[in-house]
């Protein structure tokens, strides 16, 4: 039944922003957006009501409704917004409460990764675009603009496509009964790595096992061969030096000392995906080395244009061109 209620729910909100889509008065789009709220609204509560939730976790799990909510309004509003400009300082709202969103979900990399790629380097480039392409900003989205400016291409098989990948991702959250015994070896294999992690990191494992005990000088391996052992409560043996013992001995860490998930993905990048890592960084470069090179032809385009006008010659190595001598 509950399924049957969300499918509806993503109908209702498509329907509003359908009509968001479409040019019409003041007083229509105002019903249109009530209809989408409305939909979002019980789609957001549904799933409240589906995913049981700790006393301890109704805080965060607040402040994560909070921010889809304020992430979804954004969404809207970037594809109805008839300023391109506004339209970007929205995406960028969607940008800020989806990374807020990862914080919560203790995602810190994915978090600022989101805010440097989409927010620090898409967005820039899609504002460059706008200063070098739209000819007469002030003119945007008024009556006088052209039909592409104005009007949406193809809005109802956009949104229908949209929200039928929401009921499908949705419709997830339905079945996590029938999903929790794989999620818990899931969580048995995930912890199982980060222990395997820490191994590689000596410093930090050392330092996790000061935090234990304070008279830990060294961190050695085991009798067989291996860093970390790891227990069926997921705690972690390991094989210490202490200050005045003359033999190892064996210390108990707690799962709490796992590295965090920035620390984690850091060590994969670097041992199991090098490659891929130095690949985005050269084409990150190369993205940036263009647009300094667009950017730098047009506004010697840009300058030369004005000093024509001007009477003036053309700035070549510094000094104007014969023609503006002559002109002088």
């Amino acid at each position: 039944m509950v399924p049957t209620i969300f499918y509806a729910a993503c109908a209702i909100a498509a329907a509003g922003l359908a009509l968001l889509l479409m040019q019409s008065g003041s007083k229509f789009r105002m019903g249109a957006t009530i209809l989408g709220l409305a939909g979002i609204a019980w789609i957001l509560v549904i799933v409240v009501q589906t995913i049981p939730t700790p006393a301890s976790e109704i805080g965060p799990l607040g402040l994560m409704i909070l921010c889809a909510f304020v992430s979804v309004a954004s969404a809207v509003r970037v594809i109805t917004h008839h300023r391109p400009v506004f339209c970007a300082l929205y995406f960028v709202l969607v940008v800020v409460s989806g990374a807020a969103i990862y914080v919560l979900l203790s995602a810190e990399f994915v978090a600022f990764s989101l805010v440097i790629v989409y927010a620090g380097a898409i967005l820039i480039t899609y504002l460059f675009v706008l200063m070098l392409a739209q000819q007469s900003p002030a003119d945007i989205g008024s009556a006088d603009a052209v039909d592409y400016d104005r009007i949406a291409r193809e809005p109802a098989g956009a949104v229908i496509a949209g929200f039928v990948l929401i009921a499908v991702l949705g419709g997830s959250v339905f079945s996590v009964s029938e999903q929790k015994a794989e999620s818990i070896l899931d969580q048995n294999r995930a912890i199982r790595q980060g222990w395997s992690d820490l191994s590689m990191m000596p410093k930090l494992l050392l330092e996790q096992a000061r935090r234990t005990d304070s008279t830990v000088t060294a961190v050695v391996a085991r009798t067989d061969g291996q860093m970390i052992a790891v227990q069926t409560d997921h705690s972690a043996i390991i094989s210490v030096e202490r200050a005045g013992q003359m033999t190892p001995s064996d210390l108990t860490l707690a799962p709490s000392l796992l590295p965090d998930n920035t620390s984690r993905v850091g060590m994969a990048l670097v041992t199991r995906f090098p490659v891929s890592l130095e690949l985005a960084g050269i084409i990150l470069l190369m993205a940036m080395l263009g647009a300094v090179v667009l950017a730098r032809k047009q506004t010697d385009i840009a300058d030369d244009d004005r000093r024509a006008l001007a009477g003036l010659g053309k700035v070549i190595d510094g000094s104007q061109s014969s023609q503006g001598k002559a002109n002088r």
